[in-house]
């Protein structure tokens, strides 16, 4: 059990010949101490520096049968505790009052951990969500104690009234997406900084815990019908004056390429460093760190894309590909190749990328992500592959399937079977089953 006792240090006199009364806390054989509100004179104290002024000894021997009772609280657990534990019980209330948390200083912490692990798209939602709190906020610093359940609801009904962006209808997202984050870092905060075992509870609030969150708006359907995919195959280059490297040429292959290494991501394509022997592997970002093989990939280059992979080599050698020599960020590069779509002057309507790409063939608001959504598609409903081979060619996480697949050796050519098969099937190059 923990002891106290009220004591005086010689070293520590002030320059105006006070000694503060400390609280020694003595426990498992540790010693430290916590400072008083009270000052002492050389004439309260004896030579042996032990109070003598009953007035300090009464006011420090109620200060310790105040701790005694908040640690009579934790008896069965006081033998596992540490002295910092004990000290942080016993003057917890102060602690509590005094505490204080630059929530968007968390956030931001949180962020860099996730940035610097490699769960970047992760990172980017938590950031945008941290973002518009503090637009609502208006200020750049938010204490986590003004989070509370008035201040969500409040958050939410601005999320709503919010307009959407130039040229893009309202999704109705934000108001679901982003209050779910912020309660993450929230709750993520008092994982850090409370400790219920002990009473220490420094984040006293729950503010998610009363409301419900808008629901997520229904997914629009990515993929397009194999008509579609057809037309983009069949699109032919375009001539510009105005860009040497022309972006709808650019972003028609770019799906092309995606949709025949099996609806490869943007930023696996920007970073792949691994060709050889006719194949492409690497390991997709998005799941790199939720998968023992993290996420590793290999895929066949079928002679179709053989040809785009050649017309975008990187002459180096350091990747495969040269986008990172033409754009300085999967960013960027991700932005060119999808493009944008924006209205003018008496309506006139400008595209690029994949808007552009779009636009030629009937599609609204096309976009990179459409080519996975595609082959996937393409594959279950129009050529009937089994869902197991479609799940692994798109690299999910199969929760059912990872214990087996600890036994397993990994087969590429189911895989490389359906794509070829995908291919036939769109360049209606020969009869598919």
């Amino acid at each position: 059990m923990a002891t106290f006792k009220a004591v005086i240090n010689a070293h520590q006199k002030k320059q105006d010949g006070t000694y503060n009364i400390k609280i020694r806390v003595t426990h498992n054989r540790r010693k430290k101490e916590i400072a008083t509100q009270y000052y002492v004179y050389k004439e309260d104290i004896t030579k042996s520096l032990k109070i003598k002024n009953h007035y300090y000894i009464d006011a420090t021997d109620t200060m310790i049968r105040e701790y005694r009772k908040r640690c009579d609280q934790y008896a069965n657990k006081m033998d596992t505790m540490s002295v910092e534990q004990v000290i942080e019980i016993v003057s917890k209330s102060d602690a509590q009052k005094l505490f204080d948390l630059d929530f968007v200083a968390f956030g931001n912490k949180v962020i860099k951990d996730l940035m610097d692990s490699g769960h970047e798209g992760n990172a980017k939602l938590y950031g945008v969500a941290l973002r518009n709190l503090v637009l609502f906020a208006g200020r750049e610093s938010v204490s986590v104690h003004e989070i509370t359940t008035q201040f969500v609801k409040d958050w939410i009904k601005w999320l709503k009234e919010q307009p959407a962006r130039s040229g893009r209808e309202k999704g109705g997202r934000a108001e679901s997406l982003y209050p779910g984050k912020i309660r993450a870092l929230h709750n993520l905060a008092k994982n850090e900084y409370n400790d219920e075992d002990t009473g220490i509870v420094r984040i006293p609030l729950s503010p998610f815990k009363k409301i419900s969150l808008p629901s997520m708006p229904e997914q629009r359907d990515r993929s397009l019908s194999i008509e579609q995919v057809r037309q983009i195959f069949a699109l032919p280059d375009t001539d510009s004056y105005k860009n040497v490297n022309n972006r709808f040429n650019f972003a028609r292959d770019m799906f092309m390429l995606s949709f025949m290494l099996v609806g490869m991501n943007e930023v696996d394509l920007y970073n792949c460093n691994d060709y050889k022997d006719g194949r492409i592997t690497y390991k997709r970002q998005k799941i790199t760190n939720r998968r023992k093989d993290k996420g590793k990939i290999s895929i066949k280059v079928e002679p179709e894309a053989a040809k785009l992979i050649e017309k975008y080599r990187d002459p180096t050698g350091e990747r495969v590909f040269k986008f990172y020599r033409m754009y300085s960020s999967v960013n960027t590069f991700t932005a060119a190749v999808n493009g944008r779509r924006k209205k003018e002057a008496k309506d006139k309507i400008f595209c690029t990328g994949l808007k552009k790409v779009g636009a030629m063939v009937g599609i609204d608001d096309l976009e990179y992500y459409a080519a996975r959504h595609s082959w996937a598609s393409i594959a279950r409903n129009d050529l009937n592959i089994d869902k197991y081979t479609v799940h692994e060619a798109l690299n999910h996480v199969v929760e059912e399937m990872k214990v087996t697949e600890l036994y397993l050796k990994k087969d590429w050519s189911p895989i490389d079977r359906a794509n070829r098969r995908v291919i036939d099937y769109v360049l209606e190059t020969k009869a598919t089953d």
